[in-house]
């Protein structure tokens, strides 16, 4: 498993367990969160990467390209 470090504070929109846009809504990602690459595949909202928090009270998905912009790679178990 690929574990992430934020690089920088950022904000995306924000998208319900379902993957439905709540509007008017953004979710901030402050640096030095930590964030596990979900490997299995699975895409809520159409993602390249699936990205669930450690705490395990969010999840993002972006392009590989974003991850690598935004994020560092801390740990491969």
């Amino acid at each position: 498993m690929k574990i992430y470090k934020c690089k920088e504070t950022f904000s995306l929109d924000k998208y319900d367990e379902d993957g439905i846009l709540i509007e008017n809504e953004s979710c901030v990602v402050e640096a030095g969160s930590l964030y596990k690459d979900d490997e299995s595949g699975v895409s809520i909202i159409g993602g390249e990467v699936h990205l669930d928090s450690i705490d395990g009270r969010s999840w993002l998905e972006m392009s590989r390209a974003a991850v690598e912009e935004l994020f560092e790679e801390v740990e491969h178990a």
